[in-house]
């Protein structure tokens, strides 16, 4: 047989088990312990959380390369390309590794079925493995506890804010779901905690697991006025960070606090500050001058992350006005959603998502946004059109926010040949 390419893979993997999601360690065990990746040799910081997760990986991943390490960092979903899920010091790597991982898994799990994102993960760990990184930073597809991602143990686990999101797999309730995200933590292994304010759920599960509970607010610090003040656990006096553009300083703190307690004594808050500088991450409040608009582009796929965006386009300010496209995936709390954006925008389209069953109905949408007199009137709905009305609809000095679906920002990101932010080696 022909070796596939990385794209006739990733076609066969979206049909290879019967459902997209079956949350579940049994079968990507066996196929890990087929794979000799368990126990697994490279330190693991494992990131959970409803909302951040992308945001700290990115953060964590850049402060441990500032000091010599050398990383691994896997995400998802995408938005331009699968390679982005599995980074080597900060790049993508390349189709041939990835495919070079997919043969391997293939050839280990024998009638086991897996899933798209379980095999996507085990293809990070292998090539993490097999590129020798020290560290692989990871984060959580869905939950935490049944999640593929926690089938490594992890020797320091973050948890960014937990929000009402999944509840069909997780719970209906926040008290429900942070259980879930807990038991990404290990026993006698630090736990981030990013936020001052969990359910007592979330504290009996750490108590259960016997992790050590590092909790903003008592255990480390972090404050935000001009610049992010953080008082790290063992690490002296607060030092103070400023935020790169998009990010939210508890998803920062929480990352600082991570890659201290992996660095140790060799923590060094000036390389950590020039690292800084230069990370942007993509899709979460990026922001980019375009056609004199100033264009902002968020994956703000939940109510949570909604209203981060919105609290985020209220303290900025804008010479014009500000319109905004939205798309989503239908299991998502339109309703709330919509009335967040409502609360920040002079007026805003819907957006199509081509070829995924779990996306919203369009005129869904539309009709969300007209209920609280936002909706742009609009004949079609794809990214072209959409795109084209904002431009013609709005001048210069005004603001332009693509928000909701990975696939709805991925979509006007190529339309508008936008490529990811440069990540310096």
């Amino acid at each position: 047989m022909p070796e596939r390419s990385l794209g006739e893979w990733l076609r066969y993997l979206e049909q290879l088990h019967p459902v997209d999601i079956d949350l579940g360690l049994a079968r990507v065990r066996t196929a890990a312990e087929r794979l000799a990746l368990l126990p697994y040799g490279p330190e693991v910081i494992t990131v959970a959380g409803t909302n951040g997760k992308g945001s700290v990986v990115y953060s964590t991943d850049c402060i441990l390369r500032s000091h010599g390490r050398r990383t691994g960092r896997y995400t998802s979903p995408h938005l331009l390309s699968f390679n982005e899920r599995i980074a080597v010091d900060g790049r993508p790597v390349t189709d041939g590794q990835i495919v070079a991982a997919f043969d391997a898994i293939e050839a280990a799990r024998g009638d086991v079925t897996l899933t798209y994102f379980e095999f996507a993960t085990l293809a990070a760990f292998w090539i993490f493995r097999e590129l020798c990184v020290d560290v692989a930073v990871m984060e959580v597809g869905l939950g935490g506890r049944l999640d593929a991602v926690n089938l490594v143990d992890s020797d320091i686990a973050v948890i960014t804010a937990i929000d009402l999101d999944h509840q069909h797999w997780l719970g209906d309730t926040v008290e429900q779901i942070a259980p879930e995200k807990a038991a990404v933590a290990r026993a006698q292994c630090p736990v981030v905690l990013a936020e001052g304010d969990y359910p007592a759920t979330l504290f009996q599960t750490l108590d259960a697991i016997g992790a050590v509970a590092l909790r903003a607010g008592r255990e480390w610090s972090w404050a935000y006025e001009d610049k992010l003040r953080v008082a790290l656990y063992k690490h002296g006096q607060p030092l103070a960070f400023l935020v790169p553009d998009g990010l939210r300083p508890s998803n920062l703190g929480a990352a600082l606090q991570a890659s201290a307690c992996s660095l140790g004594d060799a923590f060094d808050p000036q390389k950590t500050r020039e690292a800084l500088q230069y990370l942007s991450v993509p899709a979460r409040r990026q922001t980019i001058n375009f056609a004199n608009r100033e264009l902002i582009l968020d994956v703000a796929h939940n109510p949570a992350a909604m209203d981060a965006l919105v609290e985020h386009l209220r303290t900025r300010s804008v010479s014009g006005k500000t319109f905004a496209a939205l798309g989503l995936m239908k299991d998502k709390d339109l309703p709330r959603m919509a009335r967040s954006l409502a609360s920040a925008v002079d007026g805003a389209c819907a957006l199509a998502i081509p070829g995924i069953d779990r996306a919203a109905a369009p005129e869904a949408v539309w009709e969300a946004l007209d209920d609280l007199d936002i909706a742009i009137p609009q004949g079609e709905f794809t990214a072209d059109a959409v795109w084209r009305q904002l431009l013609e609809g709005s001048a210069p000095g005004d603001r332009l926010v693509v928000c909701g679906s990975f696939h709805s920002v991925a979509g006007i990101m190529a339309l508008l040949n936008i490529e990811l932010p440069k990540t310096p080696v």
